[in-house]
């Protein structure tokens, strides 16, 4: 497949009309096999290659994409993608395509996880469902990867085949349900059976959900949930696109000490222990970058047209494929604590343990206001023990003000994150640690 490829691409190269062309290839090896109520009701696999072109008349770009490339569908689509750039607007920011660069490469294949079969995948879920006792079981195993092609006519030439691996469940026993995740490039690194342990200590409850008045808790929340939070973070904290719009909450902020010191943030495209990834989709090679020094917000992220407005380079963090760029770190990854999350709980004379958020959106992006919704494991803590479960509650908060009462951060850390969300399949990590919070303000309580 990959001399077809190369072979479209010549041909593209020497055929298109105007003053640059790019040309990305995405080949998708995305296989799922999604259980319900214990039993596997779904196995799906997508294989299939797409390219997707920019052309740039001036500072005109536009874009077609297609999936077969034969010689005379690659003629009518050259065709069409010119017509398309001559009635597209220019881009006052667009500074070419990007140049060749040196990249520093990863290790982001691991031939297990690629190859996983749906045979393999079902006997996941079979080590789920018996470690889950008689609590019913929902979720996924996912398995396989991409492969990524950039190409140009400035001559940048890349390549790049990655794997990951993702097992999400919950259970669920009564009216309580239990979540559980794992994400790795490694199918080895994730054990269903430890997993499906967590997810099933959430449920094992006799008593029912007690009723929690609105108001502020002390909190701790479990991998998850700050993965959640930092997610966001990224969109409309340390994105450069954000920023220059005014809808970000470091504009004016940027600089200056806002959370507690004892919150760090890096975005590392080159931690093994993530989905380490050497370039961005617009071709520019990948960097390591300080997001947070001990609460201190201290850069940015940027892509080439972001960097454009501000007369600097590309940190080589595009998403999007020109010239639907946005900048946003995909990597990221906060400094761990010293004590065990066992060890925090214990600590804890009194508060609300949450595993995930569920729904989280955006209220105030000025002041980084976020709400949503508490689910599968909100639990009481009473003189360093969980003790009851408790019903699903809605927070809505500033985590500026939240992030600045750290209390404690557990040293452990988990990969948070996914393979693609109603798209390609590209893989996207937060290494994320539990934390403890002085407080979180819940407006309102629910009836689950």
């Amino acid at each position: 497949m990959k001399d077809k490829i190369e072979k479209a691409v010549n041909y593209l190269l020497k055929n298109f009309e105007g003053d640059e062309i790019n040309i990305t290839v995405l080949m998708e090896n995305n296989n799922l096999t999604r259980f319900y109520e214990s039993r596997i009701h779904q196995n799906m696999s997508i294989k299939g290659v797409e390219f997707v072109l920019s052309l740039a008349i001036g500072k005109k770009i536009g874009t077609y994409s297609f999936t077969k490339f034969d010689e005379q569908n690659l003629k009518n689509s050259l065709k069409k993608l010119k017509e398309i750039t001559l009635h597209s607007k220019e881009i006052e920011e667009f500074d070419g395509f990007t140049p060749p660069s040196e990249i520093k490469d990863t290790d982001a294949l691991n031939e297990e996880t690629y190859n996983f079969s749906e045979m393999q995948r079902a006997g996941f879920v079979e080590k789920i469902v018996q470690n889950l006792g008689d609590a019913k079981g929902y979720g996924i195993v996912s398995t396989g990867g991409s492969e990524i092609f950039i190409f140009n006519s400035k001559g940048v030439s890349l390549h790049k085949k990655q794997s990951d691996a993702h097992i999400t469940i919950t259970a669920w026993k009564g009216e309580h349900s239990g979540w559980a995740e794992g994400h790795s490039r490694r199918i080895g690194d994730l054990s269903p059976e430890k997993l499906s342990e967590r997810a099933r200590k959430k449920v094992e409850f006799d008593s029912e959900k007690i009723e929690l008045k609105p108001g502020e808790y002390p909190a701790i929340l479990e991998f998850p949930a700050v993965g959640d939070v930092i997610s966001f973070m990224g969109w409309i904290g340390f994105s450069a696109r954000t920023y220059h719009e005014k809808r970000n909450f470091l504009v004016g902020r940027l600089g200056k000490k806002i959370f507690s010191d004892k919150f760090s943030l890096i975005d590392d495209p080159f931690n093994p222990m993530n989905f380490n990834f050497p370039f961005d989709f617009e071709g520019s090679p990948k960097s390591k970058i300080e997001l947070v020094n001990k609460g201190v917000p201290v850069n940015l992220v940027y892509d080439r047209r972001t960097a454009k407005k501000e007369n600097r380079e590309t940190t080589g963090h595009c998403v999007g494929i020109p010239p639907s760029t946005f900048p946003y770190p995909t990597n990221m990854e906060m400094e761990r604590g010293e004590k065990t999350l066992e060890k925090i709980i214990q600590d804890t004379d009194y508060g609300v343990y949450i595993t995930r958020f569920h729904y989280t959106n955006i209220v105030h992006p000025i002041d980084f206001v976020l709400t949503g919704m508490t689910r599968d494991g909100t639990f009481l803590i009473e003189n360093g023990k969980i003790t009851k479960p408790v019903k699903n509650l809605r927070f809505t908060d500033s985590f500026i003000r939240v992030f600045s009462e750290i209390e404690d951060i557990s040293e452990e850390r988990e990969i948070i994150g996914g393979g693609n969300s109603y798209g390609f399949r590209f893989p996207a990590g937060i290494l994320a640690p539990a934390v403890k919070v002085k407080s979180i303000k819940f407006s309102s309580g629910t009836i689950f």
